[in-house]
């Protein structure tokens, strides 16, 4: 949306143009040359952009927007490991292949939840186990989790490409305990919806907002900025 200010048009195109956050339709109301398209059907060489409504407009530059998807080229496990749409597995609890566990592990495949605190507490799990400190479940326990967890995202209409948006503070919480670390904050859970609530209200301005001058007092009387005391987690 900043491009509104220096491009001539700005053509956005979404799955469900009817069905956009309050914060964008702010933004589009107050740019007359902000304009929202369903998907694209077809490019072609002349810089013509068919949608699939039957519009189209002419784009000397297009900006692909879709975030990202996972690839491990690089990775080598004879497929026990695969991605399918957007679906890093089998793993359990999102971080260790049950057939190659705990050699083998993934840190940071998890999407829309707070993101550090939970990569730390998947390393602290992992040097746990590498060092004998714990140990997993059987195979078959933790094919069985991966199971139901599938299913669940099944009955609740997830989407396989949505299969690691978490976006649940009790989930980080519940795989904090395996390993003995803390529980996400208060402060910091209500910072993080309050952002959320701030961008879908005022997409366009919500960053220049500072009205959480409480909550940071409280967060820096926190371990994570005081750093008073060393705790070993590994114990």
């Amino acid at each position: 949306m900043e491009l509104v200010n220096v491009a001539k048009e700005v053509h956005l195109s979404a799955k469900n143009p009817h069905n956009i956050s309050e914060g964008l339709s702010k933004v589009i109301s107050k740019h007359a040359t902000l304009h929202i398209h369903p998907q694209i059907e077809s490019l072609h060489e002349d810089g013509l952009v068919l949608f699939v409504d039957g519009s189209s407009t002419i784009a000397d530059t297009i900006l692909y927007c879709t975030g990202y998807s996972y690839s491990f080229p690089f990775l080598d496990t004879k497929g026990i490991v695969a991605v399918d749409d957007d679906r890093v597995g089998p793993l359990y609890e999102h971080t260790f292949p049950p057939s190659l566990a705990p050699s083998l592990s993934f840190i940071g495949i998890p999407r829309k939840l707070i993101g550090f605190p939970f990569f730390e507490s998947q390393a602290i799990w992992i040097a746990q186990l590498l060092s004998g400190k714990r140990t997993l479940p059987s195979w078959e326990d933790m094919m069985q989790s991966i199971k139901e967890f599938y299913k669940s995202r099944d009955l609740a209409g997830i989407p396989k490409h949505n299969t690691h948006d978490l976006a649940d503070f009790d989930y980080c919480d519940k795989y904090a305990d395996y390993v003995g670390f803390p529980h996400l904050e208060e402060w910091r859970k209500e910072l993080c919806i309050s952002a959320l609530i701030k961008s879908e209200i005022n997409l366009e301005t919500y960053r220049d907002a500072f009205d959480d001058h409480e909550m940071l007092q409280v967060a820096y009387q926190s371990p994570h900025f005081t750093q008073l005391e060393y705790l070993d987690y590994t114990q």
